[in-house]
Formats: structure tokens, C-alpha cells, sequence
């Protein structure tokens, strides 16, 4: 006669099995996280760099049509203007903007680029009334977007408010708005601000050239980057290593006594590191 036997197996774990299998995933966790973190950081650099290029032609193109460069936010502006019949109620077009916003003569000297127009000035500035007369725009579309939450006025459930449309600032990957630079500094009388309650100001991006952060000697569309504060100058030996993204464009720009070239009379060595 043949004996049979059944062994029954044990359901379940035990705590030490249970202990090497959390051993396990946390040191699966020690590695995938940093390099999950990491590459989501070089894809916010990477879109931070398309982007401000992006942006720059963008510029300049509005250079070429309209020989001005116009603060950031207008690029996505449309055509119209009150008068026209063309836009009724809608606040992000060329025609309604705030009169005060200033423009930047693309042929300006450095030393002019202080003198600027103003789209208030379309009664007496030919340039600047065929400019609101004729805008080729919407230069671009933004990916994402500042907007107020004002209670200026009540848009209504699920729409902006129209008041508020033209202080859409295109945003960086981190959530800060691009910067637009002139070879003085700073474009936007308020524009050094990281404060968003700022941002909701005519001043922070109305066009006007500052010498704030006079770091480059051209054209600049600038992402705040990582740290979302303004950097140092870019390649400065011994200064604040700087995070900005940025995308330089349009001509250079120097003082009428500048050269662009090292004064060997007044060079003192330790002034900047040669390759």
C-alpha cells in the first residue's frame, strides 16, 4: 500500500523577509529618485533654453517689422485697436494696451536707448502709429502664462479678466517671467522684482530700459533659472556662479568711447582670466 503525503505550505510572510524586501526598495528609492529629480531638472534647463531662444526671434522679428522691440508680454498681442472694430472687448491686442508701455528703437545707439517712445504716442510718432496701425502680430503663443487674480472686475465663471490680458508675462520652466535686457540693463521699471504681487504692475514689464543688471553688451531674453533670483555677470572670474538661462541677440552695443577691445594702459593683470 502507497503512502501519500501532503505538505501544506505556509501562507504569508515573515517580518524578516518582510524587512529585506523595504531594504530593497529603499535602496532602489536611494537611486531613482536623485536621478528622477536630475533628469526632470535637464528637461525644465532644456525647455528654459529653447525657449528664450524662442522668445528672442520672436523679438526680432517685431524688429523687423516695426523697427521696435516691445516688452515680452506683447508678442502674443493681436492686431486692432479701438477704433478699428476688429478686437471688441479683448485686452491682449496692440491698440489696448496701456498708452505708457515704451518702445525700444531696434537703430538706437546705446547712449539713446533711454529716449524712448511711448505707445501714447501714436498721434505724433508716424513709427509708432504704424506700428498699432499695422501689427503683423501674434508673434508667438506663450506656454505658460502670468495672470492676475485681480477682482478689478468680475470676467465672469471660467473666463480672465479682460482687464488683466495684457499682463499675461510668459513664465520660465521654474514659474518666474523671462526677462527682456538692453545693453544698459534691465528692460521693465520694476522688472528686478521676484514678487509676484509685482508682477501684477503696469511698471513691471512697461518697456523701460534701466541700468539695473547691466550684464550684457546686446539683446537678452533671460530665465531666472533653479534658484529664481537674478544672477551674476556670466563668466566673471572669482563672482557668484550664475544659474540664468539666457539667449543674447541683436547687435552689440557699446558707449561711443568704447572699443570693444582691452585698454592696455589701464589693464591690471587679475582683471579677467584669458584662455
Amino acid at each position: 500500500m502507497m503512502r501519500v503525503s501532503f505538505t501544506q505550505r505556509r501562507a504569508g510572510v515573515t517580518l524578516s523577509e518582510m524587512l529585506v524586501v523595504l531594504v530593497i526598495i529603499s535602496l532602489l528609492s536611494t537611486i531613482a529618485v536623485p536621478v528622477y529629480v536630475n533628469r526632470a531638472e535637464d528637461a525644465r534647463r532644456a525647455t528654459a533654453l529653447d525657449e528664450v531662444r524662442n522668445i528672442a526671434e520672436a523679438m526680432d522679428m517685431v524688429g523687423i517689422f516695426h523697427g521696435f522691440y516691445v516688452p515680452i508680454q506683447l508678442l502674443d498681442d493681436i492686431p486692432g485697436d479701438e477704433s478699428s472694430g476688429l478686437i471688441g472687448s479683448d485686452a491682449d491686442a496692440i491698440g489696448l494696451e496701456d498708452s505708457s508701455i515704451k518702445l525700444i528703437d531696434v537703430n538706437s545707439s546705446l547712449e539713446a536707448l533711454t529716449a524712448q517712445p511711448s505707445l501714447s504716442d501714436d498721434t505724433s510718432n508716424a513709427r509708432v502709429r504704424s506700428l498699432i496701425q499695422n501689427w503683423q502680430g501674434p508673434f508667438m503663443s506663450f506656454q505658460r502664462v502670468f495672470i492676475s487674480d485681480s477682482d478689478t472686475a468680475d470676467p465672469g465663471p471660467g473666463e480672465l479678466n479682460p482687464f488683466l490680458k495684457k499682463l499675461d508675462h510668459p513664465l520660465d520652466p521654474w514659474g518666474q517671467p523671462y526677462r527682456f535686457y538692453s545693453p544698459r540693463g534691465l528692460v521693465g521699471a520694476a522688472a528686478v522684482s521676484t514678487d509676484p504681487t509685482v508682477w501684477a504692475s503696469e511698471s513691471f514689464s512697461d518697456g523701460t530700459v534701466t541700468t539695473q543688471d547691466d550684464r550684457f553688451d546686446r539683446f537678452a531674453i533671460v530665465s531666472l533659472g533653479p534658484n529664481q533670483q537674478l544672477g551674476a555677470d556670466p563668466g566673471v572670474p572669482g563672482g557668484e556662479v550664475s544659474d540664468d538661462i539666457f539667449y543674447e541677440f541683436g547687435k552689440i552695443n557699446l558707449l561711443a568711447n568704447e572699443t570693444g577691445f582691452f585698454n592696455q594702459e589701464t589693464f591690471e593683470p587679475g582683471d579677467i582670466t584669458l584662455p
